[in-house]
């Protein structure tokens, strides 16, 4: 039966998500908190044709599997800093600015550089829930090795008023899906921690 004939079944609702990042911090210790979402993407995949060509016909078979990128876009508030957050994630990732280089040649410092491993770090797991009427998680999206791409900071404007946003791009290598049940997360809520309430 349909589901909008069954009030038991209805369809997934854009707005119930929480997506969390667990190592997501600025230097200072604060941390990133769910409700501080706008957007996320979910994964997607791509399969690569390979194609056979023989006595003038072709024929098609499946090929390498990519993954494609994400986006997510998260307000940029001011505890957590939302530039702060993206800021030291890339110092995590093992970036170096040029001055710091120089520092460290001049000091016999080791000078490393961006690597996969410090930005996995940097990120955390990536994990997606979506969400029923009630709390409950009906699927959850998990990005395995999962790092940042690329940023961007917002813009700033004398003439508007709107809330200013942080939007990063997230490459991974592969996702996997689960069903809520079999993920064995009742609610969402068991694993996140809002603030309390200002009096």
């Amino acid at each position: 039966m349909a589901f909008w004939n069954l009030a038991a079944s209805e369809p997934k609702r854009q707005h119930r998500y929480l997506i969390n990042f667990t190592n997501l911090t600025t230097e200072d210790g604060s941390t990133y908190q769910e409700y501080l979402a706008m957007t996320a993407g979910t994964p997607g995949y791509t399969i690569s044709p390979v194609t056979h060509r023989f006595l003038g016909n072709e024929y098609h078979y499946p090929g390498t599997v990519s993954w494609d990128a994400i986006s997510v876009t998260i307000v940029n508030s001011v505890d957590p800093d939302g530039n702060a957050l993206l800021y030291a994630a890339l110092m995590k990732s093992g970036y170096l600015t040029p001055d710091e280089q120089a520092g460290a040649f001049n000091t016999g410092d080791p000078v490393g550089t961006i690597n996969k491993a410090d930005a996995l770090a940097a990120l955390g797991d990536v994990i997606i829930r979506e969400l029923d009427g009630e709390g409950g998680v009906v699927g959850v999206w998990t990005l395995n090795n999962a790092w940042i791409d690329s940023t961007k900071f917002g813009d700033l404007d004398y003439s508007g008023d709107g809330i200013l946003t942080v939007t990063m791009s997230l490459k991974y290598d592969w996702a996997t899906y689960e069903t809520g049940a079999a993920a064995g997360l009742a609610s969402a809520f068991s694993t996140t921690t809002l603030p309390s309430p200002v009096i």
